[in-house]
């Protein structure tokens, strides 16, 4: 197995608990997991990704047109990271829009962001994270959502069972362990829909 991810989204949506449960349930599975952070002095509100790379790697930052899947947690993110992708890279969109805070230009609505993502990636998954982490009480939750979406998307049971995923999560997040793992199983719903 080998796999590179693409994380990108805005500080405070939970991208580095998101790879460090699943740099976890890698691990407890057998396999190589490196994540690197890259997004510097990035605090809530602006721009974060993360390298996520499991099995057979050697290097934790993903190159250019590297990445096998490319996670977004924001829909205006997921444009940003298309330099990452190449035309196999399946991309999962959470539907979610944040507006930066000091931008003067028209910002597209949702429905044209996805739009433009459809026109141009073969591979696209839109996942309704944030209003499935509401419904559970908190969008703090859309994290595990976004996870149990990669998870069942890629196919990830094959490498790593579930029952691991969830002992990667009870172990690394301490609060609200059901809610998060309810998340998670959320998030498993949109494997069968693009």
């Amino acid at each position: 197995m080998r796999l590179s991810m693409y994380l990108a989204g805005v500080g405070g949506q939970g991208l580095i608990t998101f790879a460090t449960v699943l740099g976890d349930a890698a691990l407890r599975a057998g396999y190589k997991a490196l994540i690197a952070e890259t997004h510097g002095l990035s605090q809530r509100g602006g721009s974060v990704d993360v390298h996520v790379r499991i099995g057979d790697v050697d290097a934790p930052l993903i190159p250019r047109n590297g990445a096998d899947v490319i996670v977004a947690f924001e829909i205006l993110e997921a444009l940003r990271a298309v330099n990452y992708a190449n035309e196999n890279t399946t991309f999962i969109v959470n539907r979610r829009l944040i507006r930066p805070p000091a931008t003067k230009q028209r910002i597209p609505s949702i429905e044209e962001l996805e739009n433009m993502l459809r026109s141009s990636i073969k591979n696209v998954y839109f996942i309704n994270a944030y209003e499935d982490a509401v419904k559970l009480g908190n969008v703090i939750y859309e994290n595990m959502v976004m996870l149990g979406a990669l998870y069942s998307i890629m196919n990830l049971s094959q490498y790593i069972p579930q029952d691991i995923i969830e002992e990667a999560i009870k172990m690394n997040i301490r609060r609200d362990v059901d809610r998060n793992i309810k998340a998670f199983m959320l998030g498993l719903r949109y494997g069968n829909t693009t």
